[in-house]
């Protein structure tokens, strides 16, 4: 039993020491967020994350500047986000406060390229990032494991989206969506 608690007790300030080092390097860090270590991150400088924010162990946060335009990616207080997720921003990401990212989600403003016949013959980490369209969520989302947020989609307050769906349109406020795509199968009425 001592033994458990001095193992978290160490994991636990290792957190918080390795949050504080790494916390100087973003735009805005909020009080008590934590990273958990092994997070891959880039571009942090872009990067705004709320107090009380949570990002899991291996999860990849990344902004990218394009020619002419800063990306924005920002994370509301008191969000989770979980073990093994990807958000990745070169146009506009953000978040709302009290929000459940459930773990290897990803969340996306951008692809590789555009589909063109002339782009196909390129290898496809070597053609342009591409935008289409800001990713915004809403406060209070839950979003179930390994769900795909794709560009342009936003999220509204309160909605609850399925493991493993492929989030592909707009989500009403206070709605269950689910599928690939996915679809709304319920307004959630008070």
């Amino acid at each position: 039993m001592a033994r458990r608690s001095i193992g978290s007790l160490l994991s636990s300030v290792r957190r918080h020491l390795y949050s504080r080092h790494v916390g100087r390097r973003f735009k805005s860090f909020g009080k008590g967020t934590t990273i958990f270590p092994g997070a891959q991150l880039e571009g942090v400088r872009f990067i705004e994350l709320g107090e009380g924010v949570s990002v899991g162990r291996r999860a990849i946060i990344t902004a990218w500047p394009m020619p002419g335009k800063d990306p924005v990616l920002k994370v509301g207080d008191r969000t989770c986000i979980g073990g093994g997720c990807h958000l990745t921003a070169i146009n506009r990401i953000e978040i709302g406060a009290d929000v459940a990212i459930g773990e290897g989600v990803t969340i996306t403003d951008n692809s590789h390229g555009r589909v063109e016949r002339s782009e196909l013959d390129v290898h496809p980490f070597r053609r342009p990032l591409v935008s289409k369209g800001p990713v915004l969520v809403g406060d209070c989302v839950w979003i179930g494991d390994k769900a795909t947020i794709l560009p342009g989609v936003t999220i509204g307050k309160g909605s609850v989206i399925g493991a493993n769906s492929v989030v592909t349109k707009d989500v009403p406020d206070y709605c269950m969506a689910a599928g690939n795509p996915a679809v709304i199968l319920k307004k959630l009425e008070e």
